[in-house]
């Protein structure tokens, strides 16, 4: 990875933009490890589950943890809910 870059643009960089760049170049490997743990059949079922979560997580959000955004559709059929129910005693 660096040893692609001569001396000046080494130094041309700050410490958190040489970070980011190392980690930019790394991460389609660190993908790949985390994706061939959830497939090895050696691997511990826990351990192929921990890296299919942290996939899952990654690409659609962790499931069950509110935006704090609330879907449209779930407000209006929330509000129908309330409206058919103003009045009605059970």
């Amino acid at each position: 990875m660096t040893d692609d870059l001569d001396e000046t643009e080494l130094f041309s960089e700050t410490p958190e933009q040489a970070a980011s760049r190392i980690l930019r170049d790394a991460a389609p490997f660190a993908a790949a490890s985390i994706a061939s743990i959830a497939a090895d059949e050696g691997a511990s079922p826990t351990v192929r589950l921990n890296a299919a979560k942290y996939i899952i997580d990654r690409n659609l959000g962790p499931i069950g943890v509110g935006t704090g955004d609330v879907d449209p559709l779930e407000e209006f059929l929330n509000q129908l809910n309330e409206d058919a129910n103003r009045g009605y005693k059970r």
